[in-house]
């Protein structure tokens, strides 16, 4: 009742001065009209005249006094709605400007770092135009499509760094150390069954399971398979196919110095096949008249090589420690220039044979035979004495030319290096 009696006390003395008070809650607000606001001696006025006695008269704009005990607080909504001087703020809860709620909007500075995101973000989405995100994805608001395409730009930076990852755990390993189609000689001999049969002729290696299994040889001498498999499975048979010295060095073989193609190397040394045994196919023109194909003295470029390519597995390689044990241990004449292999020792043992008249099987260039014959001295590895030798372009390439038809085996295994 005592409120009561205040709240009808003030009312009747704020009438008088052309003021309002309101209750609301419990709770009395005092209320000046607008022309009381807008003029700066009311406040002074109402306190000074007859009202004088009002000392906790307030505005809309100041926070009510406590009353029955309640804490202060922010002015309530009943005030609000009273006071047209209180503006409320925000963006509707849904970015709509017009309506106020409960939003806060803040401008602030865009950071350079922000300005170089948003330009990565749309290099990474352009190719998204905006009206279809908002046509197909319903996305009206700009801000709400930018979100969408930072959150697009990250899934594309995240799989660009996945991509990255595994091109360094696979495809820098590749590329670095590639995969190699290669044999040993050991490897070779470890596939000598009838269903899986390798040999290794001239530094490749070919698969001639099938292969065996055709019609071979001629009319005076039919191959089998038992017998191409006796003699051939695992091994290395260069022995088979020695080359005319004529048709692999034309620039030292002359048609005066070998008019039949009969003059050849007999490649040996690489593995155990005897070229003389009786059983032991040689593939070279005297070997069977009726057969026209051997006639031809490059029968193994036009007929052998084009047969085999298509049985091909990969390169021969060989343990340099072994090379350099055959030349430093036995005497061997096993050179390596430029990571290939040469097995020069066919060359050689011709060359120091009672059969070399007038030095014939001393074909290649003197120096040549100069860096390879040192008795031990230096390594097998005489790659610094051939790029040493003062000779022109013509003379090396004819020597190498020719050394590679004859007396190529295969590279230097270099996969534990």
């Amino acid at each position: 009742m005592a409120n009561q009696r205040g709240y009808s006390h003030y009312s009747a003395q704020m009438e008088d001065s052309g003021s309002t008070v309101g209750g609301h809650g419990g709770r009395a607000y005092a209320y000046q009209p607008a022309a009381a606001l807008d003029n700066p001696f009311a406040d002074q006025s109402i306190r000074s005249g007859a009202h004088a006695h009002l000392p906790q008269m307030t505005t809309a704009r100041q926070t009510p006094a406590r009353v029955d005990g309640e804490k202060p607080g922010n002015i309530d909504d009943f005030a609000l709605k009273a006071s047209p001087s209180v503006v409320a703020g925000g963006t509707g809860g849904e970015g709509n400007m017009h309506k106020g709620g409960h939003e806060h909007v803040e401008d602030l500075e865009t950071t350079a770092s922000r300005r170089l995101w948003v330009a990565a973000t749309w290099m990474l989405t352009f190719c998204i135009p905006s009206p279809l995100l908002g046509v197909c994805g319903r996305m009206k608001r700009p801000d709400v499509r930018m979100a969408w395409r930072e959150k697009v730009a990250i899934c594309i930076l995240i799989v660009f760094m996945w991509a990255i990852l595994l091109f360094a755990i696979i495809g820098l390993g590749l590329i670095l150390c590639p995969k190699e189609y290669v044999w040993t000689l050991d490897n070779v001999a470890g596939h000598d069954a009838p269903d899986d049969t390798l040999v290794a002729l001239r530094g490749t290696v070919y698969d001639v399971t099938d292969f065996m299994k055709q019609n071979h040889g001629t009319s005076a001498y039919t191959s089998t398979q038992d017998l191409i498999h006796e003699f051939f499975a695992g091994r290395d048979i260069n022995a088979s196919f020695p080359i005319p010295a004529r048709v692999a060095c034309p620039q030292f073989v002359s048609a005066k110095d070998d008019p039949n193609y009969l003059f050849v190397y007999p490649v040996q040394g690489a593995s155990d096949i005897d070229p003389n045994d009786q059983l032991m196919f040689q593939h070279t023109m005297n070997r069977d008249p009726t057969s026209k194909k051997l006639q031809d003295p490059n029968f193994f470029a036009k007929y052998a090589l084009p047969t085999l390519k298509n049985f091909k597995k990969g390169g021969v390689v060989w343990s340099f420690d072994w090379i350099e044990s055959m030349y430093k241990d036995q005497s061997k004449y096993w050179r390596v220039i430029n990571q290939e292999v040469f097995n020069m020792q066919p060359y050689f043992d011709a060359a120091k044979s009672g059969m070399n008249t007038n030095k014939k099987y001393n074909i290649l260039d003197s120096r040549v035979e100069g860096i390879m014959s040192q008795n031990g001295f230096g390594t097998a590895d005489i790659t610094n004495d051939w790029n040493a030798l003062g000779w022109d372009a013509a003379t090396r390439d004819s020597n190498y030319n020719c050394m590679k038809n004859l007396f190529y085996v295969g590279k230097v295994d270099d996969r534990h290096s």
